[in-house]
């Protein structure tokens, strides 16, 4: 078990910056998410802890060593990756033992990690087979089984459900917490996928274009975005956004977006004159017909599209020519056409400045 450091780590290609300036400290037993769109860096900086890749300069660190001249077989780590990377001729017995063997650990001790790797992954029975005859599933779980045996002080995982169906997706999500809470390593996972991270890390790291927006658990990324780009990233469907101008001053001042005007408070209400972009989630939207009106701001929409969800409608609305998508109760009655009343909730108005792209708190 171990903490990993980045410490003002740079990756370049040719003249292509990958990773710019990265600072980065994960804790020991922390189940830590790389999270971004492709091409964000978030691979390339997986790849530099593990020694696959070189950086440009800045160090990194496994516990207190610093491990930039350490050979990958030396880091005390174990990756997964995305499109399994089994040996074909062998069984899966000796897929997951291999790495011990070349460690020469003894045939004893060998015998016992592949068991209990097996009896943990429920995969005991699948031991003499090969790769070609195993399902997507199967193979993720003996590459998994396979870092999970090597007992390495950080798991390091790149997209590894990216190859899987939804549902198999889910369930195989779910082992991989399961074992992180049993296994307790350090473990970092990347994906571009914003739902695994917000439901699997522990904190979750937002990179975009090589750089890092934000480092927070999952509720403060949803709660408190630090700027635009995290703020629309995060969230499914995305975040509402909607240009403003901060007009008034003091405890009167208001962002004007034109079909609405929203009351603002703090770093926000001294911004008079400037450009801003209000933020509202989908879900902070309320059919006012069946909500409390209380801290809300009422604004009528046309209703453009109507999805039913089974235990929400998703709503696309209009109004002076902007759209925005709602989730509501499935208790709303409405239909494309109809023009519909809603509130927008007052205490989860996010505000940014448009020119920074920062947020105002």
């Amino acid at each position: 078990m171990a903490t990993v450091t980045y410490d003002h780590v740079n990756k370049k290609f040719g003249e292509t910056s990958a990773v710019k300036d990265l600072n980065l400290a994960v804790r020991d037993e922390e189940f830590l998410v790389l999270v971004g769109p492709s091409g964000c860096g978030k691979t390339t900086a997986l790849r530099m802890l593990a020694g696959l890749e070189e950086q440009t300069n800045g160090d990194i660190f496994i516990g207190e060593r610093r491990v930039n001249d350490v050979a990958p077989k030396d880091r005390d780590i174990a990756m997964v990756f995305q499109n399994y990377a089994l040996y074909p001729h062998m069984s899966v017995y000796d897929n997951i033992a291999f790495g011990l063997k070349l460690r020469n650990v003894p045939k004893a001790e060998i015998e016992r990690r592949v068991n209990e790797v097996a009896e943990m992954l429920s995969i005991g029975q699948l031991l003499k087979r090969k790769p070609k005859e195993l399902s997507g599933g199967q193979r993720q779980r003996v590459a998994v089984g396979r870092a999970i045996a090597r007992e390495p002080a950080v798991f390091l995982m790149d997209e590894p459900l990216s190859n899987l169906d939804a549902k198999l997706r889910i369930q195989t999500r779910a082992m991989l917490q399961k074992l992180h809470q049993r296994l307790r390593r350090t473990t970092i996972y990347v994906t571009h996928d914003q739902v695994e991270a917000m439901t699997m890390g522990d904190r979750i790291a937002v990179m975009s274009a090589g750089e890092l927006q934000q480092l927070d658990t999952p509720e403060n990324l949803h709660e408190r975005p630090n700027n635009l780009f995290v703020a629309g990233f995060i969230g499914s469907p995305s975040m509402n956004f909607f240009d403003a101008k901060i007009v008034g001053g003091g405890g009167g001042a208001t962002a004007d977006a034109g079909f609405f005007r929203a009351p603002v408070k703090g770093q926000a209400a001294e911004a008079v004159g400037r450009e801003v972009v209000l933020g509202v989630r989908p879900e902070d939207i309320d059919d006012l017909a069946n909500a409390q009106q209380n801290g809300h701001l009422p604004v009528e929409a046309r209703v453009e599209v109507v999805e039913f969800l089974g235990n929400e409608l998703q709503l696309q609305l209009s109004a002076d020519g902007q759209t925005f998508v709602a989730r509501v109760s499935t208790n709303t009655q409405t239909r494309p056409g109809a023009v519909l009343r809603v509130g927008f909730n007052l205490k989860k108005l996010h505000v940014f400045d448009k020119a920074t792209q920062i947020a105002l708190r």
